[in-house]
């Protein structure tokens, strides 16, 4: 152990004791210490085998005593019974810019506030303002501070359109080396998180060692390290992490369960009273039945309230792939597209669906070679010329249409009715104060022609943050006038988020999956929306294009009506 490591072992102490609510002294005194191990000019291990450790400023014998434990061991007894109070992610909360261990422990303790994203959650909400000591302006201050920290981390994780076709690629090569029984993705990945730090892989093998000695000479791995017996951490040549758990065949099942779940997940199932099944196990079915629950699906496995769920039997079937009948937000050669109509219906086609909305961009977004009234009104009557030569699928005549700054739309009432669907997005202006911005998407909620509210927030991952609007306002708006929002499928967006497409449907509101897509591959990126709807709890009653074309009809009828 180096002076550093010991010295953030006694501030992570420091930050647990003051979490937890013990008095200020003894996490003040483990602060002093920490500062002056850090400091030490010397190596803490000669002062320990010297006997001296007592010299260094503000370290006593309760505290020389665990610096000895954790230069033995890594840890001492005293951080494990903290650590096992205080779930990991609440120690994340100290990540944000500004967020110390008193208001973490206000967050956690009188709101339950466990994790960032539970720190949002509960910011998107009104949790935070029964809190004594967390008044309007720590509320903003929050906010600011969440939304600078998230942009910085997803510039240093990778987009879950990127790491996942690299995992699978993984999983393929390791299948390949003999001895290995079975291979699947984990972690954050599995759970379908809009960005990842890493790749967790689970394998079954025969011998462990030459497992791991045959992954670490992958042509892919650019180098690896065991870090303890049948864990292997690689770098892969695409600039991403991987870690791999192996394990015996009959361990597998557990294994992979383990290192699925979040943290805050594996922590309430530990507290349950029922013991784990003992045993080979066959599926992760198993494990949640000897627990007296039904499973729950991997997006869910983040401690947001899915064990209380499955207690009660409440937990949500959630939306599949299979129950996809169109996509309802798409670009054509139109405007800056790169595929015909005819192409982009017949990919769509080929996928299954039923439909497919072409909605190109309005004349405003001129970089976009925006449509006006003459060009929309040439394109209605492509589509019409093209569903009348095929009846067995139906290209739905749509625009993308802007919002300006004051919430009126870029193209006139009367040319909007004409078509079969609206969806109407910001692309401007995204720097605006939080309550004009509102004001200016509620404006365009109110227009009776608009079906869909594109990408609401209007971030872009890793690159722009989110608008700061009220996302509670705009859903009750959208609930009052039956609109739906969109979950927007492309990379770098994946907009609505999960939690606020989870509190979309608590609040009634339909949400749209699309994919935004501006090619032929573009329609492919179906799959990130569903991960993200399924993380949102999203059930396939939820999801418009989860409507056959005849329901969709008649919904959209009944809501111009």
């Amino acid at each position: 152990m180096k002076n550093y490591e010991v010295a953030s072992l006694l501030e992570e102490i420091a930050d647990l004791t003051e979490i937890i609510g013990e008095e200020a002294y003894k996490a003040t005194a483990y602060r002093r210490a920490a500062q002056s191990v850090a400091k030490l000019g010397a190596d803490i291990r000669q002062y320990s085998q010297e006997g001296r450790l007592r010299e260094i400023p503000g370290v006593g014998p309760a505290i020389a005593g665990k610096i000895e434990e954790i230069l033995k061991t890594g840890s001492c007894r005293h951080l494990e019974k903290l650590r096992a109070r205080v779930p990991r992610s609440v120690l994340g909360l100290l990540k944000v810019p500004g967020l110390g261990p008193k208001t973490v422990s206000l967050l956690w303790n009188q709101a339950r506030v466990a994790s960032l994203v539970d720190l949002e959650e509960a910011l998107s909400g009104d949790r935070l303002k029964r809190i004594r000591g967390i008044g309007d302006k720590k509320i903003a201050m929050l906010k600011a501070a969440l939304g600078k920290y998230r942009l910085l981390s997803e510039r240093t994780r990778t987009l879950l359109a990127m790491a996942l076709p690299v995992a699978e690629d993984i999983r393929e090569r390791v299948m390949a080396i003999p001895g290995i029984h079975r291979v699947e993705i984990a972690g954050s990945l599995r759970r379908g998180a809009e960005t990842v730090g890493d790749i967790d892989i689970v394998l079954s093998a025969d011998d462990v060692q030459t497992a791991t000695k045959r992954i670490g000479e992958l042509q892919c791995v650019t180098s690896a390290s065991v870090m303890r017996d049948g864990m292997l951490k690689a770098s892969i040549a695409s600039q991403i992490d991987a870690e791999f758990l192996i394990v015996q065949p009959c361990e597998f099942i557990r294994a992979w369960h383990k290192m699925t779940g979040s943290e805050v997940h594996l922590a309430q199932l530990r507290e349950m009273e029922q013991e784990q099944p003992d045993g080979y196990i066959r599926s992760e079915r198993e494990i949640y039945e000897a627990l007296g629950l039904p499973y729950i699906p991997p997006e869910l496995r983040e401690g947001r309230g899915e064990i209380e769920a499955a207690r009660t039997n409440t937990l949500p079937a959630l939306v599949e792939a299979r129950d996809i009948k169109g996509d309802l937000h798409t670009h054509s050669n139109w405007s800056d597209g790169t595929a015909t109509l005819e192409q982009m219906a017949a990919r769509a086609k080929e996928l299954g669906y039923e439909y497919l909305a072409i909605t190109d961009h309005s004349v405003s977004l001129g970089v976009a070679h925006g449509l006006d009234v003459n060009r929309l009104m040439e394109q209605i009557r492509t589509i019409k010329q093209f569903n009348e030569a095929h009846k067995d699928f139906r290209i739905l005549s749509g625009i993308e249409v802007d919002i300006k700054k004051d919430g009126s739309l870029d193209l006139p009432d009367e040319v909007l009715e004409q078509l079969d669907i609206v969806v109407a997005s910001v692309h401007s202006g995204f720097s605006m104060p939080g309550e004009a911005m509102t004001r200016r998407m509620e404006a365009a909620i109110e227009n009776p022609h608009v079906d869909i509210i594109g990408h609401p927030t209007g971030r872009l991952l890793g690159h722009r943050e989110a608008s700061n609007i009220d996302i509670g306002a705009l859903l009750k708006k959208a609930a009052e006038r039956h609109c739906a929002m969109e979950i927007n499928s492309s990379p770098d967006r994946l907009d609505l988020k999960d939690v606020h497409a989870r509190q979309a449907v608590e609040m009634g509101v339909k949400v749209a999956i699309n994919t935004d897509a501006h090619g032929l591959a573009g329609l492919n990126d179906m799959i990130l929306g569903i991960y993200t709807a399924r993380r949102g709890w999203v059930s396939r009653k939820d999801v418009l294009n989860c409507m056959s074309l005849d329901e969709l009809l008649e919904w959209l009828a009944e809501k111009h009506r």
